[in-house]
């Protein structure tokens, strides 16, 4: 299972700014939010843990990407709210077109190669003969 698992990380790996940048687009929220709602609306399926998420959210704050704002709740405990800024938008547009096109070209290829895998053609056996 731990082999799986890994596989599972190192694709989410590349779409984490993503996510996290989709979910802040509807307002501000606090980490431990964003990590519930992005594990409530995969159902189950893109954990993001607290040593993934918070490095991530403090580089995207020092990329101008994003604004935090710590808010006291109760006596001793404190929450560091993001919010997406003007450049974060557009840094989320250009993420989001990036992983369509990514997403189309995987789609593709594996298209291909299922077309391809029963005893089909392919591009190395052209170059052979």
């Amino acid at each position: 299972m731990a082999k799986q698992t890994r596989k599972q990380n190192n694709i989410k790996h590349g779409t984490i700014e993503l996510v996290l940048l989709l979910l802040l687009q509807n307002g501000q929220k606090y980490g431990y939010q964003l990590a519930q709602e992005l594990e409530e609306i995969s159902d189950g399926n893109y954990e993001l843990k607290e040593a993934t998420m918070y490095p991530t959210l403090y580089r995207l704050t020092q990329n101008g990407y994003l604004d935090s704002e710590q808010r006291k709740v109760g006596v001793r405990r404190t929450r560091v709210y993001y919010v997406i800024t003007d450049e974060g938008y557009r840094y989320l547009t250009n993420l989001k077109e990036e992983y369509t096109l990514i997403t189309g070209a995987i789609d593709k290829i594996m298209e291909y190669t299922a077309d391809n895998q029963n005893g089909g053609e392919n591009i190395g056996a052209e170059s052979s003969t």
